[in-house]
């Protein structure tokens, strides 16, 4: 009987794996930004990793209504993307990532305002003023909207709205030493652009 016993034990324990679990927080906002997100992830180690979400939830309306918007859409006969933005992050987001692939280009076509576009339009060597703002600041600009996607969840930025316009700071106890302190948006019909960086 005692060898009997002892042989459940070992059976019951040759059965008994640990999986390593990693529970992690992600903004809701990343939501709105693909469809394809899971909440659980499986590592190639075998390790678990459960997200939640923080910093809000959206309302069912809401939510459907930027699960209809397509965030970047590429034309199959010309290969021209377009990019839209319906909330804040999204722009900071692609204004990140044109910072980061020094894609100038597509940050003057898609990401920039109508009037911030004709204003460098406008002047004899706007286009070539652009760029050397963009390249020259791409790292101090790179710093604070880091700092502002990821203080957006715990209270260290500030949306500010005045009517069309959109106004974002980072909160006087998380502004630190950056060079660049605010960015405005405003509303082109449906979707936000980029106004202006102070």
């Amino acid at each position: 009987m005692p060898a009997l016993r002892i042989l459940l034990i070992f059976i019951a324990a040759a059965g008994c794996t640990t999986q390593k679990i990693e529970y992690r927080t992600r903004p809701a906002w990343h939501y709105t930004m693909s469809n394809t997100i899971k909440n659980e992830v499986t590592r190639d180690d075998g390790t678990l990793v459960k997200y939640a979400s923080i910093g809000g939830q959206n309302s069912a309306t809401v939510q459907e209504y930027l699960d209809s918007i397509q965030l970047e859409e590429v034309d199959e006969l010309t290969g021209k993307l377009t990019l839209r933005a319906v909330l804040p992050e999204h722009v900071l987001s692609q204004l990140l990532t044109c910072l980061r692939d020094r894609n100038w280009d597509l940050l003057f076509d898609q990401i920039l305002s109508d009037e911030a576009r004709y204003y460098f339009e406008s002047r004899e060597n706007g286009i070539a003023e652009f760029r050397y703002f963009f390249i020259n600041n791409r790292r101090d600009l790179a710093k604070v909207l880091q700092r502002m996607i990821k203080g957006n969840a715990f209270g260290d930025v500030k949306l500010i709205d005045e009517g069309s316009f959109t106004k974002i700071t980072l909160a006087s106890h998380a502004s630190g030493d950056y060079k660049f302190k605010k960015v405005t948006l405003v509303r082109e019909s449906d979707f936000l652009k980029l106004y202006s960086i102070e």
